[in-house]
């Protein structure tokens, strides 16, 4: 058991080693003479064509970083947005910092820094956008004439209601001065493309830190049906409601920046990267070809029905997507704990199987860890310990259930975000 715990974690850390932001961009952008190539498509830059970079998320400066590598002193000026304000020595781009998962003040100073940046940009220049997770709340001005309180309390319920990251982000662009296309509306610079590392299942660019670059589509999402389906209006700070109510929330026209947009990271590439890693080391591997996007105890149900139809063999079985959670207690956890709990009683009669649950940017929820290992017999240590799964469900205290079990990962913070990830060894 403690063989299988181990390889899956190694796994685990070596997908994310290869999964990094600075390895991505270098793999999906190239730059000779003055031909650019991101991923298959070449743009045939003019001599002397400035490039500025601006962007936001929990990769931005890894993504950065990747784009310093290979673009070197071309860059003329830039500025992202991150959780902390750590350079790790970039040289052309500078970071502001901003607050996750709710937005507060340096979100929004950040913010009004970049949005003065872009606009100052020039005609002649071509512009990277980097985008990544986390960005819907590092990068944030409220519309008006709503206040920082008001949109940071309705990111709060938002968390907590069991919506979708896509029926959260919909809402999230209403309320935003920069989102639903708007930022890349400021920009007067004629040539710009959007290098988006993905956190939302389905991975479209609309949804992604709430589509700052995208202009919301005609199946984007009806906010007052979001409303109804959650009890949102009845929660929301009243000027939110007002305002969403309303129906005068801000259009943006399609910009006139020629602008093409690129995923250059995934859970689907994820899960490739882990299932290829598992190979080697000697497992059958069954991969999940699509994200989930269900409540979690939905997404235990899943698995554990696929673990049943294989019955024997050195098997790995991966999964990936974005659970939600509708939380009903005031315990201490996230999103991958809880479903980590939930799998650890179904497999509670199985033999030599080990799942490992995390979230690729080591925070889960409003915890210090990624996420945590359920083992077959985990429930039956915990048992012992006098503490019952059932119980810890319900108060969605998972964290506390596996830090008494030594079984919580720690990564810190991996400068990517792919959303969540499951990795289900077996050895029968």
């Amino acid at each position: 058991m403690n063989t299988l715990k181990q390889t899956a974690g190694e796994v685990f850390n070596k997908t994310l080693h290869a999964m990094k932001p600075e390895n991505l961009i270098g793999r999906a952008i190239k730059l000779k003479g003055n031909t650019l190539t991101i991923q298959k498509k070449k743009t045939v830059l003019e001599p002397g064509t400035p490039i500025y970079v601006i962007g936001a998320g929990k990769a931005a400066v890894q993504m950065a970083l990747g784009l310093e590598k290979v673009l070197g002193n071309r860059i003329k000026d830039g500025i992202v947005i991150a959780p902390h304000r750590d350079d790790s020595g970039l040289e052309f781009i500078q970071v502001f910092e901003g607050s996750h998962p709710r937005p507060d003040e340096n979100s929004v100073a950040s913010t009004l820094e970049l949005t003065a940046f872009a606009r100052s940009i020039p005609e002649n220049a071509f512009v990277f956008v980097l985008i990544s997770g986390g960005a819907s709340a590092l990068m944030e001005v409220p519309e008006d004439p709503l206040s920082l309180e008001d949109v940071s309390e309705a990111y709060n319920i938002l968390l907590k209601s069991g919506a979708t990251i896509q029926e959260m982000n919909t809402v999230r662009r209403e309320l935003s001065a920069v989102k639903g296309g708007k930022l890349l509306g400021m920009l007067k610079a004629r040539n710009a493309a959007s290098l988006i590392i993905s956190d939302v299942p389905g991975d479209d660019p609309a949804y992604i830190a709430s589509g700052p670059t995208t202009l919301p589509g005609s199946g984007s999402g009806n906010i007052k049906a979001i409303a109804k389906k959650y009890g949102l209006f009845e929660k929301f700070p009243e000027a939110v409601t007002g305002f969403l109510e309303s129906g005068n929330t801000a259009r943006v026209t399609q910009p006139e920046t020629s602008h093409s947009t690129f995923i250059v990271g995934s859970s689907g590439l994820f899960a490739s990267e882990a299932a290829r890693l598992c190979k080697e080391a000697g497992f059958t591997v069954f991969k999940s070809e699509s994200q989930y996007t269900e409540d979690a105890k939905t997404v235990s149900k899943m698995i554990i029905e696929d673990l049943r139809k294989q019955k024997s063999g050195k098997r790995a079985h991966i999964f990936h997507g974005e659970s939600t959670v509708h939380v009903t207690g005031d315990g201490k956890g996230g999103r991958n704990q809880h479903l980590a709990l939930l799998l650890a009683k179904g497999i509670s009669r199985r033999k030599n199987t080990v799942v490992l649950s995390a979230g690729t940017d080591g925070v889960d929820g409003n915890t210090d860890v990624a996420g945590a290992f359920a083992t077959s017999d985990t429930v039956k240590r915990a048992s012992a310990l006098g503490m019952e799964a059932d119980t810890y469900l319900k108060n969605f205290d998972s964290y506390r259930y596996f830090k008494s079990l030594g079984d919580l990962i720690f990564t810190g913070p991996t400068g990517n975000n792919v959303m969540d990830f499951q990795l289900i060894l077996i050895d029968t």
